[in-house]
């Protein structure tokens, strides 16, 4: 049965191309080695992106290269420490506990507390017609410049994904407007507002973020983040 799920999730991908690919899903209880052999483009779209959340809260945007039901091998993201205890998010805010056991580069291995069951972990992300599963949203505080017509609003995100982002803002007025988002880091990101309620609106953008682009901002806010603490440790000292 899971053979079939893993097969729906290839989409175009043939037969060959997947068999060379085996080992991105295994029901073992290892955790995933670390390998030079480069995962076909193709299959890199159709990995599940999660969001990886230390004990300090820090999160960090990651594609799930392999995984069994002991543990995953996560790229995109790095300066995380092995022996690190962590959070991976899994849709439907559900957090599976796990230790970092070995990093390279921007890949790391996690050992999961308690063996998983990948049947149930991946029932809700079958893909079907028309419908995708909702990417992670990273729960960030940041200030942000919106433009809407000619004016300009100074707001405080409070959420980002891949399509869209949330910000608190006092322009009740704003559904249904094209915006301008300029961010600190990332490139200005053109969208629409979709709802608005009790001073916060939705945006969606028109085009949406790509995961080099996410993670890549995400790790910059924790480089700057741990690097304000340093230097107030320092003055505390």
């Amino acid at each position: 049965m899971f053979g079939g799920l893993i097969r729906r999730r290839a989409l175009r991908v043939s037969e060959d191309e997947f068999a060379a690919e085996s080992t991105l899903f295994s029901l073992s209880t290892d955790v995933p080695r670390p390998t030079d052999k480069r995962t076909d483009e193709r299959l890199r779209a159709i990995l599940p992106v999660t969001k990886l959340i230390t004990d300090d809260s820090a999160q960090h945007l990651c594609r799930i290269k392999n995984i069994s039901a002991g543990g995953l091998m996560l790229e995109g993201t790095a300066g995380v420490e092995a022996h690190t205890n962590i959070h991976i998010e899994m849709g439907d805010n559900r957090r599976i506990p796990g230790t970092i056991v070995w990093t390279r580069g921007n890949a790391m291995g996690i050992k999961f507390d308690q063996k998983v069951d990948l049947r149930e972990l991946f029932a809700d992300r079958k893909v079907r017609h028309g419908f995708t599963p909702r990417p992670p949203r990273l729960d960030v505080t940041c200030g942000a410049t919106v433009k809407i017509a000619r004016l300009y609003h100074r707001v405080e995100v409070q959420d980002i994904s891949f399509g869209g982002i949330k910000v608190e803002i006092s322009d009740s007025q704003c559904v249904g407007k094209s915006v301008v988002i300029t961010i600190e880091s990332l490139r200005p990101l053109k969208g629409k507002v979709r709802w608005y309620k009790a001073g916060r609106a939705g945006i969606v953008f028109d085009q949406p973020l790509t995961f080099e682009e996410l993670a890549e901002w995400m790790s910059k806010r924790v480089e700057v983040a741990s690097a304000k603490l340093g230097a107030w440790d320092r003055n505390k000292r």
